[in-house]
């Protein structure tokens, strides 16, 4: 029963945090106070009615790219902290259950418990992998939660500052913002391939 009052709830609050997206966005950009726009950014990453990666920009063009980042990575750590810790709490039975009914993701699930670290580290750099789901996912494995937060904290930071940095410089010095983007998608190859040797999985 509680698991069913949990995403109940979840979704409430995404149905009325969707219905106000636009006043979230226009507060946050309004308002300067430092903890507020923490609270705010943790909000939107725990319920993604918009992208994060919209919401960093915006952050950037509003207020810099450096309070920017920082909002957005505090934001989205505490939102993290706080999923990872009910997926823990809440749905680890239900969740190993489901994950031991397939061969597959039983390896997975071991190779990452074995390998917690660079599993999240890698999960946070590539960015078609949903963030709720690192979250979810490594609540439910026996991922440590300071090897979390701290795998967490690094491989989020990468992609926050290019981010940040578009949105607050990019339309001013259009040839550094395209040689950052260049390199943060270097980044993500060369971890790419490392993690792909790492795993040993076969070339696509």
């Amino acid at each position: 029963m509680k698991k069913w009052l949990l995403a109940a709830l979840y979704a409430a609050v995404l149905i009325t945090a969707w219905i106000y997206r636009n006043d979230v966005v226009d507060y946050m950009r309004e308002h300067g106070s430092f903890p507020i726009l923490v609270c705010l950014a943790a909000l939107v990453a725990m319920f993604p009615i918009i992208p994060y990666k919209l919401v960093i920009a915006a952050l950037g063009f509003s207020f810099g790219t450096f309070w920017a980042a920082a909002v957005s990575w505090l934001g989205t750590m505490i939102a993290a902290s706080v999923i990872y810790a009910l997926a823990r709490t809440v749905l680890r039975e239900q969740g190993r259950a489901y994950l031991n009914r397939f061969r597959m993701m039983q390896s997975f699930t071991a190779w990452v418990e074995s390998h917690p670290f660079m599993s999240v580290a890698a999960g946070r750099l590539i960015p078609i992998i949903p963030q709720m789901a690192v979250n979810v996912f490594a609540g439910v494995a026996s991922v440590p939660f300071w090897t979390f937060t701290a795998a967490s904290g690094i491989g989020k930071l990468p992609g926050i500052l290019v981010y940040a940095f578009l949105g607050g410089q990019g339309s001013k010095h259009p040839l550094a913002a395209v040689l950052v983007f260049a390199g943060y998608v270097l980044l993500l190859g060369i971890m790419l391939l490392f993690y792909r040797k790492r795993k040993k999985l076969p070339p696509a």
